[in-house]
């Protein structure tokens, strides 16, 4: 193992989409593609925590071609800046090793950009509407579908790859994996519990979306869209809880300080971010519609007390 993949040890960053994508000769994808993004453990089977929230193209918007080299090259200007502007952002959250790391131009080796006809060869036990991901050593795979979609990808994945990352194992054998706001934990007997999974990605798009709409790439920002319903969540959380707690907790180590700010602003309610952490898990995973509109009045009740506790006099 590399000195970079190394520093992703015991996770995984999978992208599946959710609906069929047609493939052409050359491996571009044609049509409408829905996609959603979805990290696993490395001892997770490929892609097994299933579909997260659908991650479509705008009707309308063109598909170009491009050749192998062109779409590299871009997703590694999108990975370069996104690194570069993270750390000028949010590297005082970050640890030193973290620090070296993206600093380095090694990461850039770990980018992989191919054809579906290549990509389902070369990773036979993902599903076929899987479109990238990134592996426990921080290898980014992903299809060659459009410019867009690759800048896209790129950066989120890069974002993943910026936000705090741990694994460890707990004094009752338990394997902790941390990536961002997500842990996972998976205990002796095989048991997996996953918290924060939906939240994590809720604020991993907020600041793709940024990084991409601060580079000036609307198209790339808007012709798809992913996690709009935790994305949006995160941005009100950020607002109410504060965004350097928040960028802390992502970026950092400090995600005690995060969910104690929004337990207070919560009634003092002990238990309140982990109910907001399943009721977005809801949103982005379950296809109970009932189960999601059960979720979403939660969700509104529990965010009125917090603004009532913000703001009142």
């Amino acid at each position: 193992m590399d000195e970079c993949g190394s520093d992703y040890a015991g996770t995984s960053t999978a992208e599946s989409t959710s609906t069929a994508e047609t493939s052409s000769s050359t491996g571009v994808e044609t049509g409408n593609t829905s996609t959603s993004f979805s990290e696993t453990t490395s001892n997770m089977d490929f892609g097994s925590s299933g579909a997260s929230e659908s991650y479509e193209s705008n009707g309308g918007s063109n598909i170009v071609e491009t050749s192998p080299c062109a779409s590299k090259e871009l997703a590694e200007t999108a990975h370069t800046e996104t690194k570069q502007s993270m750390i000028t952002e949010y590297g005082m959250y970050m640890s030193n090793d973290q620090l070296e790391m993206l600093k380095s131009d090694e990461t850039k080796e770990h980018l992989n950009v191919m054809s579906s006809e290549t990509y389902i060869e070369t990773f036979p036990k993902a599903d076929l509407n899987v479109i990238g991901h990134c592996d426990s050593e921080g290898n980014i795979y992903m299809k060659d579908i459009s410019p867009e979609v690759v800048e896209h990808v790129s950066t989120h994945e890069t974002i993943h790859l910026c936000a705090n990352r741990e694994s460890y194992t707990a004094e009752d054998g338990t394997k902790v994996v941390v990536s961002g706001l997500r842990e996972s934990r998976v205990s002796e007997n095989g048991s997996i519990k996953d918290m924060n999974r939906g939240a994590n990605e809720g604020f991993t798009e907020l600041y793709t979306m940024r990084e991409l709409e601060n580079r000036e790439k609307t198209e790339s920002a808007y012709s798809i869209k992913a996690y709009s319903e935790s994305r949006q969540w995160a941005e009100r959380i950020e607002q109410l809880v504060g965004s350097d707690k928040t960028a802390a907790a992502y970026f950092g180590n400090e995600r005690e300080a995060m969910e104690k700010e929004f337990n207070r602003l919560n009634d003092n309610n002990s238990s309140a971010w982990e109910s907001f952490s399943k009721d977005i898990d809801t949103l982005e995973y379950s296809k109970n519609p009932k189960e999601m509109d059960e979720a979403r009045s939660r969700l509104a009740k529990q965010y009125n007390t917090m603004v009532c506790n913000k703001y009142k006099s």
